[in-house]
């Protein structure tokens, strides 16, 4: 009897599986606290590409899970682990083949911006920029940038290098750093208040999109599942809806 009991419980697990009945896992997403895109606020997680990823996966009818963690945590995590969705995330050269891509979201511009006030701080080119402390977050694709153009940390070196990006605005506040690359979309409805800051250059080179990434060996079903419930959000309309806040700024969605 208990044997029979147990191969019956284990057929109609299989089928109830195999019918829906059965609950998938939460699918795990990461995002970074990054105004106005992803950001924790009285306990719930919000922002512009919050919300599109939400449509995205409720159109794909996936469940979900997202947490906010720092950027270096997250960046790494997704790396490591399949089935992992990440946003939003600037699409480069450098992390081409590390992911798997969906999107865009929305466009990207970066500006460098100094405190309000700051006249000593003068930037026409990136050269102009080298004599001036930078603010950057540990892994982040503005670091990767600066990098690349020649700049470096430690010692009398231009870049200040963090875990969180919400550390960057205090240390400009206090005159720790003299520049903090900085999305133009900072300074959007629902995002910083930029009364005390200003850009003073542009880095027209950063200009990317933003996507949500899966993890390299994630199963090309579950990507395809989560790309067609993007398109449906776009091709409604509903994407350039969320989007539209950031017009003013960065253009029309995608």
């Amino acid at each position: 009897m208990i044997r029979f009991l147990i191969k019956w419980t284990a057929v109609w697990c299989g089928l109830a599986a195999c019918s829906g009945l059965v609950p998938a896992a939460p699918l795990p997403v990461l995002a970074e606290d990054n105004l106005p895109f992803s950001y924790r606020q009285d306990g719930a997680i919000q922002g512009y590409c919050t919300d599109s990823v939400r449509a995205t996966l409720a159109a794909a009818r996936l469940p979900y899970q997202v947490d906010i963690q720092p950027w270096a945590r997250i960046y790494t995590t997704t790396l490591a682990r399949p089935g992992t969705l990440m946003y939003p995330v600037a699409r480069t050269p450098e992390r081409e083949n590390k992911f798997k891509w969906i999107g865009p979201l929305v466009t990207n511009r970066i500006a460098l911006f100094r405190k309000k006030g700051r006249g000593d701080v003068v930037v026409h080119s990136l050269d102009d920029a080298r004599r001036y402390r930078i603010g950057v977050v540990n892994m982040d694709f503005r670091e990767e940038y600066l990098r690349r153009k020649g700049f470096a940390d430690g010692g009398d070196k231009t870049l200040m290098v963090v875990s969180s990006s919400d550390l960057l605005l205090p240390m400009l506040q206090a005159g720790r750093i003299d520049l903090v690359p900085l999305g133009l979309a900072k300074c959007a409805p629902h995002g910083l208040d930029c009364s005390q800051i200003e850009p003073v250059y542009v880095l027209s080179e950063l200009e990317s999109g933003l996507y949500m990434v899966f993890n390299r060996d994630t199963s090309d079903a579950l990507v395809q599942q989560v790309r067609e419930g993007f398109e449906r959000i776009r091709r409604s309309g509903r994407l350039a809806h969320i989007m539209q806040p950031l017009d003013r700024i960065y253009g029309s969605s995608q």
